[in-house]
């Protein structure tokens, strides 16, 4: 995975909420949170993998967007028709994200999350090595296997993904100004 879960939207978030959340929290985490939303590294990314020399046993790739990144593993999933274990602590997610969505009771991981891409690979670490060297966050996040079931792992405790229909970003309260 490359980028930060919800980033994209908690930014909006942030931007269009921020007299409540100034109430709350100091100036700054405000201004990170907009400012976060604005980042887009995707062009970055997809014009490493373009100049590479090394495919890295490219299977599949996923730009997520709106519905987040649970969204887009499920699209990836389905795209490459594989199961998968997602370990939830190594995605990345900025703390200003946390804040916001924890502030609105929000899931991050499934808020709109432009500047995110998901890949399928054989050499994952390779992968993430190459984009880290290029100033893209990046991380594994999960492993494939055969069975079709797509879990999230959170510790001790699994849960099934299923398709995700809605943003979070749309679930947003309207109570908090």
């Amino acid at each position: 995975m490359t980028g930060y879960a919800g980033c994209f939207g908690a930014g909006l978030v942030a931007e269009k909420k921020s007299k409540a959340l100034l109430e709350r929290f100091p100036s700054f985490l405000v201004r990170n949170a907009i400012l976060q939303g604005k980042e887009d590294e995707n062009e970055k990314a997809m014009s490493l993998l373009k100049e590479s020399d090394d495919d890295y046993g490219m299977i599949g790739m996923e730009v997520v967007s709106d519905g987040g990144v649970f969204k887009g593993l499920w699209n990836l999933g389905e795209t490459c028709d594989v199961g998968f274990s997602v370990d939830l602590k190594e995605i990345p997610i900025r703390q200003e994200t946390v804040e916001v969505c924890n502030f609105f009771d929000i899931n991050p991981y499934q808020l709109y999350s432009q500047g995110v891409m998901l890949f399928l690979a054989e050499d994952a670490r390779g992968l993430c090595e190459a984009f880290r060297k290029n100033h893209i966050p990046a991380a594994i996040i999960g492993r494939t296997h055969a069975e079709k079931k797509r879990v999230i792992v959170n510790e001790d405790e699994e849960r099934f993904l299923e398709p995700r229909k809605q943003d979070s970003l749309l679930e947003l309260k309207e109570g908090k100004e």
